[in-house]
């Protein structure tokens, strides 16, 4: 819906004057410095806000014109739905050692380690040493939500306070990177899965199976698949693909989906793993074009393209076509031959989440 600005209320009341005024030249209202221009220009400002004032008050009665916290009222009022905060990162470490010298013993639950950064995380779970046992794993979780406290394997390297421990030589590694680490969930999520409110309201669908684990915090794409028999049919079990924002997933994530599954049906979570595909591209410019820079540019759109594939989620030819389409006006040509590779599109393995690396879009 179109507002009028300013300058259409000041020709209204231009239009006004002209065809009333009695005692004045109605020529006037367009003399700079006049009586009436003045009163007339300084009530059109005053009335210009009143109209932007009731605008911002209509838009924040709508999902789409909603920000910030008048978003928040307006999905909680509407849906009950709260927004989701950032959520740590979650993962495995192993603790080991070189000899059984100190024998059986466990690492306590809320063990300080530190990655390679300075990034703190703590146990959530005993690590148990029986007496011959030279490795022992635990889940842990950062100190700090926030994506910044993603950490990669093997970084997770140190033990601030060994002094609680009962085996001073114990050392410690992460095998795999962390996950779920997210920051609070953007305005652009949020009223995205609102959206999703009454297309999942009838529980017991994949669909609502799917934004149940979505509904947890690290958790930013789900994708539910009944099982079947050999014969076809429904064997009442549905296998749930959860992934983070990179596309992977590790271990300690709950998600609590009583209220989402049918009853007595079983849904078993499975981690994803991320698939990494190669982009190749041959691109054609506009003479007099910059075209070191807009190459460059052009990498980090189709990255970004790709990497919003959910998990399950197929790599579609036609996204990255339009993807370089947006470069039209930059001084791209794009055209079907545009991209080398994928020749179609890609489809990823079940469980999987389809991810690429700037180095693997390349430009031939």
């Amino acid at each position: 819906m179109d507002f009028p600005s300013r300058l259409d209320l000041l020709a209204i009341a231009r239009t006004y004057i002209r065809t009333r005024a009695a005692k004045i030249d109605p020529n006037q209202i367009d003399v700079i410095g006049s009586d009436i221009n003045l009163f007339v220009g300084s009530n059109m400002v005053v009335a210009a806000e009143l109209v932007y004032q009731l605008a911002a008050a209509v838009a924040k009665l709508l999902i789409d014109g909603a920000d910030g916290e008048d978003l928040d009222r307006l999905v909680w009022d509407r849906y009950q739905m709260i927004r989701k905060g950032a959520s740590p990162a979650l993962g495995v470490v192993e603790f080991s050692r070189y000899t059984t010298t100190a024998g059986a013993g466990a690492v306590a639950v809320g063990t300080r380690l530190q990655n390679d950064t300075g990034v703190e995380f703590v146990t959530t779970t005993l690590a148990s040493f029986a007496a011959t046992s030279l490795s022992a794993t635990a889940n842990v979780r950062s100190v700090q939500a926030g994506k910044l406290n993603q950490s990669a394997a093997d970084t997770i390297v140190s033990i601030p306070d060994p002094g609680p421990l009962w085996d001073k030589t114990l050392m410690v590694t992460n095998p795999d990177a962390t996950a779920y680490a997210a920051d609070q969930e953007t305005d652009e999520a949020f009223r995205a899965r609102a959206k999703n409110f009454w297309t999942t309201a009838r529980r017991g669908t994949l669909k609502a199976i799917e934004q149940g684990a979505i509904d947890t915090a690290g958790v930013a794409s789900a994708s539910a698949v009944e099982e079947l028999t050999a014969s076809v049919q429904p064997a009442r079990v549905v296998q749930l693909y959860v992934a983070d924002e990179d596309g992977s997933a590790g271990a300690g994530l709950v998600i609590d989906l009583n209220e989402y599954r049918a009853a007595g049906i079983q849904v078993i979570t499975v981690l994803s793993m991320t698939q990494l595909v190669d982009i190749q591209l041959h691109l054609t410019f506009q003479a007099g074009k910059d075209t070191d820079t807009l190459t460059e540019q052009i990498r980090t759109a189709i990255l970004g393209t790709v990497n919003k594939c959910e998990v399950n989620g197929i790599l579609l030819r036609g996204a990255l076509l339009e993807c370089l389409k947006s470069f039209i006006d930059d001084g791209l040509i794009p055209t079907n031959d545009s991209i080398v590779d994928p020749v179609g599109d890609l489809v990823p393995a079940l469980g999987k989440s389809i991810r690429t690396t700037i180095d693997r879009v390349t430009v031939v």
